[in-house]
């Protein structure tokens, strides 16, 4: 058993344990979760190596899997690019790149348990539809300069770029590379935050109908926001994206900081996938939406 990461795996117990938790309950405990003080201590590369070795990971394991090596070897290039840098962006940093890493964890870790997801449902993910995912997760928001995009796209293509100039200078078969690049591509560019009504009406349109790569997409966005949608934490790091905002768009850190900055973020986004439900990760957005807009101040 992987002591390090005994507090994820308690909350998976739980999960299983107590499969009628409410929405409340389970949000508190990823609050929780996500402010355990081993998971800010860890470097961002150690907990890459942390959950690789950790039984959601081992669980989709499976033969001649590239991914494991991948992942591991991502983030350390990451960890490096990073502690290069003079300053991290206050909300773009490898905290960020951390807490996505564990929405994707939790949201993966829910095909099994407490409800498994069959076979059948289009949110079902392969073995290696999951590996892609983390492997995705590592690298989406690598090199972000902490800005918004003067393009749509502009700095997730940045991070594609980054990341296929890494893959090259490995000795990597260029058929892998080929093959690789355009998922991990699609699953990126939709971290856009322009894009993602977009995708909420492509994953809901039945004509045609989603892809595999549009459930995968759906999927790496609500690991992006994941940590953001949450009661405590959410609203840190709301705060946390209007500082690395405020040099340069000091009207959008205003409305961030302002007391109805939280709710607004949380109207605008949504959750639908099969994992998440497992997570009531939408009904806690509803209820906490409700409960905000309650102890908003009445305007006159």
């Amino acid at each position: 058993m992987n002591d390090d990461l005994v507090w994820l795996e308690q909350f998976q117990a739980q999960l299983v344990a107590k499969p009628n938790l409410s929405p409340a309950q389970i949000t508190a405990g990823l609050d929780l979760l996500f402010t355990n003080p081993e998971l800010m201590q860890l470097s961002f590369s150690a907990l890459i190596k942390r959950l690789i070795e950790s039984p959601v990971w081992q669980g989709f394991d499976y033969d001649n899997n590239p991914y494991k090596a991948l992942c591991l070897k991502l983030s350390n290039a990451i960890e490096v690019y990073n502690q290069a840098l003079k300053a991290e962006p206050a909300y773009h940093s490898r905290s960020h790149f951390k807490e996505v890493c564990l929405g994707i964890t939790l949201l993966v870790a829910q095909q099994n348990s407490p409800i498994p997801i069959d076979v059948s449902d289009p949110w079902y993910l392969s073995a290696e539809d999951a590996w892609l995912l983390l492997f995705s997760a590592i690298g989406h928001d690598f090199g972000h300069p902490g800005m918004m995009n003067a393009v749509p796209f502009e700095i997730e293509k940045k991070s594609i770029e980054k990341i296929d100039l890494w893959l090259r200078s490995l000795n990597l078969s260029s058929d892998f590379i080929a093959e690789l690049m355009p998922k991990v591509e699609t699953i990126i560019l939709a971290t856009d935050p322009m894009y993602l009504n977009s995708l909420v009406n492509i994953i809901q349109n039945t004509s045609p109908p989603p892809t595999k790569l549009n459930y995968l997409s759906m999927l790496m966005v609500e690991a992006d926001l994941l940590a953001s949608s949450l009661p405590t934490h959410g609203a840190v790091l709301t705060a946390a994206l209007a500082t690395e905002w405020q040099p340069h768009y000091p009207d959008k850190a205003q409305t961030l900081k302002a007391p109805d900055g939280h709710l607004k973020f949380l109207q605008h986004i949504t959750f639908l996938g099969s994992h998440a439900q497992r997570l009531a990760l939408n009904d806690s957005r509803l209820e906490l939406i409700e409960q905000l807009q309650k102890s908003q101040p009445i305007s006159s």
